[in-house]
């Protein structure tokens, strides 16, 4: 049995965090974790130390880009890749690609399509163990 990528999502909306992480976990390929507020989120991305985090931007108390600034911070965390998931950035804005990078960091349109996901995912972990090793 091969091993499983743990995914952490982070978004106050409960039943996208349900679907995408189905989604995820009926591939066989990863183990979904999820939190409905940055306060949890940031508690459980230290806890259970999820190789990639699904951020979302907006939220309430506390935004996306508050959350991934704490996790950069968090010698724990900083290290962990991540990318916005966001009604912001709509699908026409990113085009032909599955995922586009502004700001440093990867965006990804809502609804989030799975299979781009995916791609998406695999993408960003392939790309950050090559900078990491």
């Amino acid at each position: 049995m091969a091993f499983k990528k743990r995914v952490l999502i982070i978004d106050d909306e409960g039943d996208f965090c349900f679907f995408v992480s189905k989604n995820l976990e009926n591939t066989g390929e990863f183990e979904v974790l999820t939190a409905n507020s940055a306060e949890d989120g940031i508690k459980l991305a230290r806890q259970s130390l999820p190789d990639i985090i699904l951020l979302d931007i907006i939220m309430p108390k506390m935004q996306g880009p508050d959350v991934a600034k704490a996790l950069a911070n968090d010698p724990e965390t900083r290290y962990i890749p991540l990318i916005f998931l966001t009604a912001i950035v709509m699908e026409n804005e990113i085009g032909n690609l599955s995922i586009k990078e502004i700001g440093g960091y990867n965006f990804i349109a809502k609804p989030a399509n799975t299979e781009k996901l995916i791609q998406s995912i695999k993408m960003v972990l392939r790309d950050f163990s090559k900078t990491t090793t």
